[in-house]
């Protein structure tokens, strides 16, 4: 019996022996292996009245597994995603999702989650207004400037189409002395003359025909500015108060001032400089057609 309970026992030694034999052979010839991806990163679920912004396009992560699993692992087999299921207008932290093969796990990940912008889809139209770039000579003027189209259809985000005050599309005349077309981009400015970016346009650029007219005449015509929701503690000016206008005779005799657009203060709580184009008038240009406001706060606000 002795015997026997030691033959027992010097088997079950070497079955045991055999199966760590066996891990040590596998994991030799498929030991444990890390791999690292740049994974994109996708939207889920964002209802179609929204539009997001500040969505990060990749996530780093690092996996570990079997070599042989490893190796045959790349970026297009791991999902990174955020869940906008839930999500509301405003600023907000979602987390990152990641989805790994089996057989893997997730060592490491760059970032779990991230700060995006939600906004509402909205489209607007805007009449486009020329800003005339330079000098004709002394005695020229545009007598008539047609574009085509006149306006332009701006799609994205509510909270940067609100911004827009207007859209604009420069018109160069220097060295021009007779009639002439061109193809111009289109600019999106805020109230304050600063651009608007982030924005979709259709069409982005728009024909301009310019007619040249000659044997002008010019005066100096003063601005009229309406400001709005001003208070005792602000004080709005500009500068220059006149300017000249030149064209035909005719034109110019029913021409006695200028008036600037409606400039609303009531949200201004700091003193500022910044450009306000003059909305332009058929048969006439302006020298300058544009004017820098200043705002002025006392002291109290």
């Amino acid at each position: 019996m002795n015997k026997i309970d030691k033959n027992w026992q010097l088997k079950i030694i070497c079955f045991l022996l055999a199966i760590v034999l066996w891990f040590v052979i596998i994991n030799e010839q498929n030991p444990l292996s890390e791999g690292s991806y740049t994974v994109p990163i996708t939207v889920e679920n964002l209802n179609s009245q929204y539009i997001t912004s500040n969505v990060p396009k990749t996530v780093y992560v690092r996996l570990s597994g079997p070599r042989n699993t490893i190796i045959n692992v790349g970026p297009s087999d791991i999902k990174a995603y955020i869940d906008l299921s839930d999500v509301q207008e405003g600023t907000v932290d979602v987390p990152i999702h990641v989805e790994i093969p089996s057989g893997t796990e997730l060592k490491k990940q760059s970032m779990t989650s991230t700060k995006i912008t939600v906004d509402v889809y909205t489209v607007k139209e805007f009449k486009l207004t020329p800003h005339i770039v330079g000098n004709l000579d002394e005695k020229d003027f545009i007598s008539e400037l047609k574009i085509v189209p006149e306006k332009v259809v701006v799609s994205g985000a509510r909270r940067l189409i609100q911004q827009v005050n207007q859209a604009v599309i420069e018109v160069p005349v220097n060295q021009r002395n007779g009639d002439f077309a061109l193809m111009a981009p289109i600019h999106l400015y805020d109230a304050e003359g600063s651009p608007v970016e982030g924005l979709e346009m259709t069409p982005w650029q728009s024909n301009v025909k310019v007619t040249i007219g000659h044997d002008a005449m010019s005066k100096s015509v003063p601005l009229n500015v309406n400001i709005t929701g001003q208070t005792a503690t602000k004080t709005l000016t500009i500068q220059p108060t006149s300017i000249q206008i030149r064209g035909s005779a005719d034109t110019l005799r029913n021409i006695s001032s200028i008036d600037l657009p409606d400039i609303n203060v009531e949200n201004m709580k700091e003193e500022k400089s910044w450009k306000v184009i003059i909305p332009p008038v058929d048969g006439i240009n302006m020298y300058p057609d544009e004017v820098e406001a200043d705002l002025h706060i006392r002291n109290g606000e």
